[in-house]
């Protein structure tokens, strides 16, 4: 009787054991190993955003003769001088943006799940703050050194962007992470391979949206006299131009990086 009765006993399912044994580092050992992640994997992401960025910009003024020759130079640099690069004025805001958005991203997600809370929307308004607040900080500062305006930033350009940073947020994480399970049914690709699709194409085709919005931002500030309809139009045929660099951006930002801080994470947490 005694075997039979132990043998009828419910055994943990395997993902049981592993939150039991998350559960047991204690929330602020599970805290501190979400900042490490999201600290570690935005050093990278970082340097390979500014490459990005600085080669559009030096495409644009003229002091490269090419998109793909200046990417080729700024990826010669960060791998044969990693230390300069990192130290670079432009990286370091990068990475200040970008490692304070998954930072906070993970400490939200951790600790809703230590409260038993839907992460979805705290993920959202959380980010939202961090990423906008530095990320305006970041385009209104480039705006005055590379721009023809006047001394006075408009509301109207801060409206542009923080409308920017609420759909390229939602889109990204709260949005994208919904796509997956929807590819995986309907392509009976695994669940790893589908969130990866869904990941990386979903906030990359937000820029279609963002882009034109991006601009009319800097456009508010650069022109402030232009017509609002004129100003709109300008900005979709400004727009044709970097679309698809920003959305290769965009796919890198919050698909390739989130995906990164997501699974090194759970690397840590032992999930």
């Amino acid at each position: 009787f005694f075997v039979v009765h132990r043998q009828s006993l419910p055994t943990m399912s395997v993902a049981a054991q592993k939150l039991q044994e998350t559960n047991k580092k204690g929330f602020a050992t599970r805290i501190g190993l979400g900042i490490t992640a999201a600290g570690i994997v935005s050093v990278p992401l970082s340097l390979g955003v500014t490459v990005i960025d600085r080669s559009v910009t030096q495409f644009a003024n003229g002091s490269a003769p090419s998109l793909k020759s200046a990417m080729i130079n700024g990826t010669k640099t960060v791998l044969t001088k990693p230390h300069v690069a990192f130290n670079g004025l432009d990286n370091r805001a990068v990475f200040a943006v970008y490692g304070a958005t998954y930072l906070t991203k993970n400490c939200t997600d951790i600790s809703c799940r230590e409260y038993g809370v839907d992460p979805k929307w705290p993920i959202f308004f959380s980010t939202m703050v961090v990423n906008s607040g530095l990320g305006i900080m970041k385009d209104k500062f480039l705006a005055k050194m590379f721009g023809s305006g006047s001394t006075n930033f408009p509301m109207k350009s801060y409206a542009a962007f923080l409308t920017r940073d609420a759909w390229l947020i939602g889109v990204s994480f709260v949005g994208a992470p919904l796509v997956g399970p929807i590819i995986e049914r309907n392509t009976g690709l695994s669940t790893v391979a589908s969130d990866i699709i869904g990941q990386v194409t979903v906030p990359a085709c937000a820029q279609l949206i963002a882009t034109p919005i991006h601009l009319t931002g800097l456009d508010f500030y650069n022109r402030p006299d232009v017509a609002f309809s004129t100003r709109i139009m300008d900005a979709i045929k400004a727009s044709r131009g970097p679309i698809l660099v920003r959305m290769f951006r965009q796919g890198y930002v919050f698909g390739v990086g989130s995906l990164s801080v997501k699974y090194f994470t759970k690397y840590l947490l032992g999930e």
